[in-house]
C-alpha cells in the first residue's frame, strides 16, 4: 500500500502558489493557520475577540506605537476624525468624531517623534498630539494638497511628510521643505533605509488611490543631512517597474506592495519574488505590520504572513475575517495582533493560543491513474473529552467538502485512524476543527492502485 505523508517539514514549508503545485507544504485554500505556536505543528488560529471599551464610530485607518511605554500599546485615528488609545485591555476614545478635517485610508499616517509628541496627517494638515492624546492639534501644519497622500517617516531626528512632489520636514525647532522632487513624481510612501540614515521616497505619477494606473514609479534616496544641498535635493534615483503603494521595513528588508503584488525592494528595483494578492484594490503601508521578524499584510479579509518557521521564508494565511475587509494591522507585542476592519471593528487575536477558526487543505494529489484511497492515520494533541470535534473531508474541484469522517471525542486520545473507500485519480484532503483547539503533527493517506 502506497502512502502520502504530511508532517512537520510540510507545515514549515508554508502554503503553495496554487492547490495544484507542491512548491509549498499545503494548499493556499488553507486559512486561519497558526504556525508559530509550536513550529512544525499545525494549529488553527483562535477566533478574533473584539476589544473592550469605547464603541468605534468610524473605521480605523492609521495607528502607531507608543515608544515611551507609558501605558498605551497603540494610538489610533478613524476616518470620522475620532482618536483612540488602546492600553492592551481597554480601548478608549480620546476625541470624539469631528468634521474639522478629512481623514482617509491611504492618505493619513501617524508616527511618534523624539520631542515627545506624535504627528499625523489628514488630507490637508499635519496634526500633533502629546502623550495619551491629552492635547490634539489637528492643524499644527496646514495647507497640504488634498489630492495626494501624506505618508510620514522619521530619519535622523527629523519628521518627514510627503505632499505631492514635496517632502516637508520638522526637526523639533524648524520646519520647511526638505526635498523638491521632479514635477509629476508624487510621493506614495516614505521609508527609512536599512542603513538608518537615508530616507527612501517612493513615487508615482498620480495619487491613484484605486490603482487603476499600471505605470512605472521611482524611488529617491534622500540624505537628511544634505537636504536641499545635493544635486536636485537627492543623491540617487531608481526607476521602478511599478508604482509602489505601501512599504514596511522588517529586519532590514523593505517589503513593498504594487497593484495586487507584494514583494521586496532590493535597492535597485522590485524583486521578482512576489505574492499575488487575491483581492483587488490598493494595499497601503497602514495595512501592514510585523510580528518581530514576520512580515504581516492584509489581503481583503485575510491576514497574510511571511517569515521563517523552520524551512526558510514562506507564506501562510493567519486569519480570515468573516465578512469585513481589513484596513489596519497593528502588532501589540507578546504575540498579539490587532485587526481593524472597514465596519467599525477592532479585533484581537493571541497567537499563543490555538483555536478552531480556520481550515486546512492539502495540495491536490494527482496519481496518474485511478487509485483507491483506503486509510487515514493522523497524530495530534491529546483531545479533551467531549470538547473536541473534527471533520475530515474530501475536497472536490469546486471546493466543496465531502465528509469522510466526523469525530466527536468522548475520551482523551492522540490519534485518529479511519478507513475509506474513495476511487479517484486526484485527491485533496481537508481538516476543519469545529470544537476544541488541538494541533496536528502527522497525516498519512494510504492508497492502492486500481488495476
Amino acid at each position: 500500500m502506497a502512502s502520502t505523508e504530511i508532517k512537520a517539514q510540510s507545515f514549515t514549508r508554508g502554503e503553495s502558489s496554487s492547490p495544484d503545485l507542491s512548491d509549498g507544504g499545503f494548499s493556499p485554500d488553507s486559512f486561519g493557520i497558526n504556525l508559530t505556536k509550536t513550529k512544525g505543528m499545525l494549529y488553527f488560529t483562535e477566533s478574533a475577540t473584539e476589544r473592550a471599551g469605547a464603541t468605534l464610530t468610524g473605521n480605523i485607518i492609521a495607528s502607531c506605537v507608543d515608544p515611551a511605554l507609558t501605558g498605551n500599546d497603540a494610538y489610533y485615528i478613524a476616518d470620522d476624525g475620532s482618536f483612540y488609545t488602546y492600553s492592551g485591555t481597554t480601548f478608549t476614545e480620546k476625541r470624539a468624531a469631528a468634521a474639522n478635517y478629512t481623514y482617509q485610508l491611504g492618505t493619513s499616517d501617524m508616527i511618534p517623534f523624539n520631542d515627545g509628541n506624535f504627528y499625523f496627517t489628514s488630507k490637508t494638515t499635519i496634526g500633533q498630539f502629546n502623550n495619551n492624546m491629552g492635547t490634539v492639534t489637528e492643524d499644527w501644519w496646514s495647507g497640504l494638497d488634498s489630492s495626494y497622500r501624506h505618508p510620514i517617516e522619521v530619519v535622523e531626528k527629523k519628521v518627514f511628510v510627503g505632499d505631492k512632489n514635496l517632502i516637508l520636514y520638522y526637526d523639533g525647532t524648524t520646519s520647511g521643505t526638505a526635498f523638491t522632487l521632479p514635477a509629476g513624481q508624487n510621493v506614495t510612501s516614505l521609508r527609512k533605509h536599512p542603513n538608518g540614515t537615508t530616507l527612501l521616497a517612493f513615487t508615482g505619477g498620480t495619487a491613484d488611490f484605486s490603482h487603476t494606473r499600471n505605470g512605472s514609479g521611482k524611488v529617491y534616496y534622500c540624505d537628511p543631512t544634505l537636504q536641499g544641498a545635493a544635486v536636485d535635493g537627492w543623491s540617487r534615483e531608481v526607476e521602478l517597474e511599478a508604482q509602489v503603494e505601501g512599504t514596511r521595513n522588517v529586519g532590514g528588508t523593505i517589503f513593498a506592495t504594487w497593484g495586487k503584488n507584494v514583494g521586496i525592494f532590493n535597492g535597485n528595483g522590485l524583486d521578482p519574488f512576489t505574492k499575488v494578492l487575491e483581492t483587488s484594490g490598493t494595499t497601503y503601508s497602514q495595512s501592514m505590520t510585523n510580528m518581530e521578524d514576520i512580515f504581516v499584510v492584509r489581503d481583503g479579509r485575510f491576514v497574510l504572513c511571511y517569515g521563517n518557521i523552520g524551512a526558510g521564508n514562506v507564506w501562510w494565511k493567519l486569519h480570515r475575517e468573516a465578512v469585513d475587509n481589513i484596513n489596519n494591522l497593528h502588532y501589540k507585542g507578546d504575540n498579539v495582533l490587532l485587526i481593524a476592519t472597514d465596519d467599525d471593528d477592532l479585533n484581537e487575536i493571541d497567537l499563543d493560543n490555538a483555536g478552531n477558526n480556520g481550515q486546512f487543505r492539502t495540495n491536490r494529489m494527482t496519481y496518474g491513474s485511478e487509485v483507491e484511497i483506503r486509510r487515514f492515520d493522523l497524530i495530534h494533541d491529546e483531545t479533551t473529552a467531549s470538547t473536541t470535534k473534527v471533520v475530515y473531508s474530501e475536497i472536490d474541484l469546486a471546493g466543496s467538502n465531502n465528509i469522510i469522517e466526523e469525530k466527536s471525542y468522548s475520551t482523551a486520545t492522540r490519534f485518529a485512524r479511519f478507513p475509506a473507500n474513495i476511487k479517484t485519480d486526484m485527491f485533496q484532503f481537508g481538516i476543519n476543527l469545529s470544537i476544541g483547539d488541538i494541533g496536528f503533527k502527522y497525516i498519512r493517506i494510504q492508497h492502492d492502485p486500481i488495476k
